[in-house]
């Protein structure tokens, strides 16, 4: 019998010669590798960026391709396109085929991120989510493989993305299972929260602020906006994660080259397009915190942070968020996700919580479905029990 990756690279080889799909408006669907991406797809890649409705900065191009390049080393990784005759990408979305969803046999297409990615919405131009999913949903049904099912996972269950694939799957009457659900803490405009809650966080974090300044300096927030903040901004964070906790585990785990690789590309990439945004919060002469978040169409969504453990005892690393908080109120951003740990608890400062799934979908024909379904019903009633 075949290795599992030799079997998954035979289900759908670098398929650039794509076909129209029957219903699909004369959609097309191809599985990308993406390190064999020519110049022109690139572009197209680009083009689907500047395009894309607002749900998932993780998933543009700038961001996306470091991420593949630095952590994408599944051999069956492939990058779905759907495309119109004229070969304009209306949407893209990583894949890899899997054997397990969680821990149950069920072969299936999943969506792909990396662990800095903290959404798994596809990318898909304003307006055209329910035609990227009937088209890359139609392309399994024909080509499904060895694939039962498909999974997608961390999707913001209000994103348009969503509710288009909600909609299409009831639609269409094809099997839909939610096997994950969790929220985050988030802040969106015009939320009050716990005014009390609130109060007595403000006073804690403004005692720390008057102690740190007494023992060491007056406390400062940076912005890091000039070109040429960049290199040292970075410099210095990394410098300032590897001496944590953090550093000490990835270096552990043997991730750390990996993932400082995507960071300095996505945060080199963002500041550039004036789409990261960076900090340091300062006593005196000390960077004491660093952090760095990301900001489109009216969206916030948290990236990196570290803290000099050292400093520890003043929670610097809140009181750097408190001022991130309050500067992006002041900018008017609808909404920020601070993209921390599922079901981390609510925070005064982030006093709303964002809701996330993740989404097993039937495809393949009647049978295929069938099974696919009582697969799913079955894990459902095994975790109940």
């Amino acid at each position: 019998m075949k290795p599992f990756d030799e079997i998954a690279l035979t289900i759908d080889p670098q398929a650039r010669a794509a076909q129209p799909l029957p219903g699909a408006g004369g959609l097309q669907v191809a599985l990308y590798r993406h390190d064999r991406l020519s110049l022109p797809d690139r572009r197209r890649w680009a083009d689907l960026t500047a395009a894309a409705a607002p749900g998932n900065i993780f998933a543009a191009d700038w961001f996306m391709a470091p991420a593949l390049r630095h952590c994408g080393q599944d051999r069956s990784l492939r990058l779905a396109v759907v495309k119109d005759a004229a070969g304009r990408w209306l949407g893209a979305l990583p894949l890899t085929f899997e054997p397990l969803i969680g821990r149950w046999p069920t072969p299936s297409w999943q969506s792909w991120h990396s662990a800095n990615q903290f959404i798994g919405s596809p990318l898909v131009r304003a307006g055209g989510e329910k035609a990227f999913w009937e088209a890359l949903l139609g392309h399994f049904d024909h080509r499904p493989g060895l694939a039962l099912g498909f999974f997608a996972e961390t999707l913001p269950i209000d994103s348009p993305a969503s509710l288009a694939l909600f909609s299409l799957c009831a639609e269409q009457g094809r099997a839909l299972h939610q096997c994950r659900s969790f929220t985050r803490p988030a802040r969106i405009a015009g939320s009050r929260g716990d005014p009390k809650a609130a109060k007595k966080l403000a006073k804690r974090l403004d005692g720390l602020e008057q102690r740190l300044t007494e023992a060491h300096g007056p406390v400062r927030l940076v912005l890091h906006e000039r070109a040429e903040d960049c290199e040292p901004w970075l410099a210095a964070f990394l410098a300032l994660e590897r001496a944590g906790w953090k550093g000490r585990a990835e270096s552990a785990l043997g991730c750390h080259a990996a993932t400082a690789g995507l960071f300095r590309e996505a945060i080199r990439a963002g500041h550039r397009r004036g789409t990261v945004c960076l900090a340091s919060l300062t006593a005196g002469e000390t960077i004491v915190a660093m952090t760095s978040w990301l900001v489109a169409d009216g969206h916030g969504y948290g990236f990196k942070m570290a803290f000099d453990e050292a400093f520890r005892s003043f929670a610097p690393g809140r009181l750097l968020m408190r001022r991130v908080a309050g500067l992006n109120d002041g900018e008017g951003l609808a909404m920020f996700d601070t993209c921390t740990l599922p079901d981390a608890p609510t925070d005064p400062l982030w006093p709303d919580r964002r809701a996330f799934g993740s989404f097993a979908v039937a495809i393949g024909g009647r049978a295929r479905r069938h099974l696919f379904d009582q697969l799913m019903r079955a894990q459902a009633a095994r975790r109940g029990n």
